[in-house]
């Protein structure tokens, strides 16, 4: 039994550039290349067009020849005022009754208006412009898809959010009638009897109001489908139903500020807004540098880029910390614009496969790359993907290909205390170790052998610590915890225990004495087919009293769960893929089945348990009646009990995304600190319930302790 796909980010990526390469022109995000951006994938033509686009684009400008970013200066980390630029464009959207019902301009509904509204995304939401201007919006309450219905019989509320209901009054099945109310907040906006006759113009519903600066705005549409009798009651089937809040219109000004942002332009057809404040990035690939309340720029370490080495990388972030359920995108390809040996994906281009900006140019590397690959290769001749067959939606057996390779990693102990191959302790066995990304997930190879795998417990990132006094107890999670029995100030020391499931599997005393050789912590064991695997790593930082208690600070700790390796071998079948490659420096896996794509913009071809392809319509691509655009997609739910747990603990993992602290967090922009949870209050121990006895020294205790030890290893050997 395999288990199941990891977690995927709960972070969204914008696409990376190094400071090294990119000329100071080529910093800029569309939609295609940030997910905190809204997209649609039938309107992508549009949205990366080079001249007369839409939608939202986020871009530097240099303005004043100062601290230029870029590879003419690529140690600068300095963005200064008026230089980040957001730019947001309305584009048309035809209403679902008309596309879904393949109206035009003669047999749509007069009530409509017309066939299309306008959307505009701002910040990543789309909303409506009211009276196709950009610098009026409602919010959307809701835009019922093309395939959705809803079945009501009399006396049904329909809860649309907002305020907004509908209710269902009576309905004649003999006169095939529907009749039904608009309400918002408990108050009836609207009344109407639709007769479910045939005819569009009778089974389509509308309602106008004035919003903001505009009159009779259309702010709602349903449709009733049909009426129909059961056994026991009657139904009516309400279709493409489409409603704005009216009551609630965001009117943009110029010189109105927004999340660090002064719009600059404000227009009916475009909003331009610009950093108000210069950003300075701190070159750390654990902090967030904020620049809204829930976009910040990440980078690598200073000198991670490809050359320089001063250089770095840096792209957008989407934090999720709210819960919902987000989408994690691919680059969209155009089979009218692709060749078939160019559709491919790696962990910068697809958010399913798993990032560590501080790889990036091994990661993106064009040969000799390492992490994860998703790629379609043609292999039989047959429905090729791509341009040479732009209308072809049918993906040959063993054509998607999945590969893996390992990638080396340093210990926190040895990257964040600056060790080398001389001041390393011997106990790790080396300055590194080896991860293996295996669908999304981050694993830990056994013996640096990529078929067999460990899931890491816990990865302590560099800027973190735990402080903890005698009696103290650290879930890792996954049954494993480490309990603090004994703090010895005088002495400088800690006495702990490494447990799972409650029995003890390790214990030791460090002596916090300035060495790291004394004061890190290691355990070996035998897992999978290799003995003496490392498996655990702490570091005692220091030792330190309060008023009232004794404490330990621990860093850098790192645990594989040894009792549970993954082994991999060739003929394994793994979510509608069979390995076909499987040794210590790479997996091959390829799909089992051919997978024929639903051209549906609406509709999700799963090849794995999460992933799937979304394409757009037939014919939506750049030029030929047949394209489309095509990307891997993953949807992730976070729920509100996800912000506090550890999964996987580490940052760089992107299990879960946790927001730190202090130094962690840029002061360019953030919400206000009651917004940060703070997990762990680890720098503020509470005082004791009960103040423990202490003693000054470990004379009695561990002697005790090397006697069991003694024993232990009598009855081991």
């Amino acid at each position: 039994m395999l288990p199941p796909l990891g977690l995927a980010a709960t972070a969204i990526n914008g696409e990376p550039f190094d400071t090294n390469a990119t000329s100071s022109d080529e910093f800029c995000w569309d939609s295609t290349t940030f997910g905190g951006l809204y997209y649609s994938v039938n309107k992508h033509k549009d949205l990366v067009a080079s001249e007369n686009w839409f939608g939202e684009h986020l871009q530097y400008i240099e303005t004043d020849g100062q601290y230029e970013l870029g590879k003419s200066n690529p140690v600068n980390h300095v963005i200064g005022e008026d230089e980040l630029v957001y730019s947001t464009r309305p584009f048309p959207n035809k209403y679902k009754v008309v596309s879904e019902l393949g109206l035009n301009a003669n047999t749509t509904p007069s009530e409509l208006g017309g066939m299309v509204y306008y959307k505009l995304p701002w910040f990543g939401k789309p909303y409506v412009t009211v009276e196709n201007d950009a610098t009026q919006l409602a919010s959307i309450v809701i835009d019922q898809a093309g395939s959705d219905k809803k079945i009501l019989k009399a006396g049904d509320v329909w809860d649309f959010g907002k305020g907004y209901s509908l209710t269902v009054n009576q309905v004649d099945v003999e006169g095939n009638k529907v009749w039904f109310s608009l309400s918002k907040d408990g108050e009836e906006l609207e009344s109407g009897i639709i007769n479910a006759d045939g005819t569009v113009e009778s089974q389509t519903f509308t309602a106008k109001a004035d919003c903001g600066d505009g009159s009779d705005q259309l702010y709602f549409v349903t449709y009733v489908d049909s009426v129909f009798v059961s056994a026991t009651d009657s139904f009516a089937v309400f279709k493409y139903t489409w409603l704005i809040d009216k009551d609630n219109i965001l009117i943009i000004k110029e010189g109105d500020e927004y999340q660090g942002f002064e719009v600059k332009e404000a227009s009916e057809d475009e909003l331009v807004l610009k950093n108000t404040d210069s950003i300075t990035l701190n070159l750390d690939k654990d902090v967030k540098n904020y620049f809204t309340d829930s976009w910040y720029f990440q980078t690598s370490d200073e000198g991670k880029g490809s050359t320089s080495p001063n250089g770095y990388v840096i792209h957008p972030v989407k934090e999720l910390s709210t819960p919902g359920s987000y989408t994690l995108r691919g680059m969209p390809f155009d089979t009218n614009a692709t060749s078939s040996d160019e559709f491919c994906w790696d962990p910068s281009t697809f958010g399913g496969l798993y990032y560590s900006i501080n790889k990036n140019k091994n990661l993106v590397a064009s040969e000799n790359w390492f992490g994860e690959h998703l790629q379609y290769i043609e292999t039989d001749g047959q429905y090729e993907l791509g341009k040479s067959n732009p209308g072809n939606h049918v993906i040959g057996e063993d054509e998607l290909v999945y590969s893996t390779r390992p990638f080396p990693n340093k210990y926190k102990v040895v990257s964040e205390l600056g060790l080398d191959a001389n001041t390393t302790p011997s106990e790790l066995g080396g300055m590194v170790y080896y991860k293996l990304p295996w669908f999304g997930k981050p694993y830990v190879t056994v013996e640096n052998d990529a078929t067999q795998l460990a899931s890491i417990v816990i990865d302590q990132s560099g800027s973190d610590k735990k402080i903890l006094k005698a009696g103290d107890v650290w879930d890792f999670g996954k049954g494993y915890s480490l309990t603090v029995n004994q703090v010895d100030v005088e002495g400088n020391k800690v006495w702990f225990s490494l447990s799972k499931d409650g029995e003890e599997l390790e214990s030791g005393i460090i002596n916090a004495d300035g060495t790291v050789e004394s004061q890190t912590f290691t355990a070996k064991a035998d897992c999978g087919d290799g003995s003496d695997q490392l498996y655990f790593i702490t570091y005692v930082d220091s030792v330190f009293v309060s008023a009232t208690d004794s404490f330990a600070v621990f860093k850098y700790t790192w645990l594989i769960d040894k009792g549970n390796i993954l082994i991999i071998k060739e003929g394994d079948e793994y979510q509608g893929f069979e390995v076909k490659e499987a040794s210590e420096d790479e997996l091959v896996l390829k799909n089992t089945d051919s997978i024929t794509l639903n051209l549906d913009k609406d509709v999700k071809n799963y090849f794995t348990d999460s992933w799937y392809f979304q394409t757009s319509d037939e014919g939506k691509g750049s030029t030929s009646p047949n394209g489309y655009v095509i990307c891997p997609v993953t949807d992730v739910v976070i729920e509100a009990e996800d912000a506090s747990e550890s999964a996987e603990n580490s940052t760089e993992n992107l299990n879960v995304t946790s927001e730190s602290k202090g130094s962690d967090v840029s002061s360019d922009y953030r919400a206000s600190s009651a917004e940060i949870a703070d997990e762990d209050n680890s720098s503020q121990p509470e005082e004791a319930a009960e103040e423990t006895s202490k003693l000054p020294g470990f004379g009695i205790i561990s002697g005790i302790l090397g006697v069991i030890i003694c024993v232990a290893l009598w009855k081991k050997s």
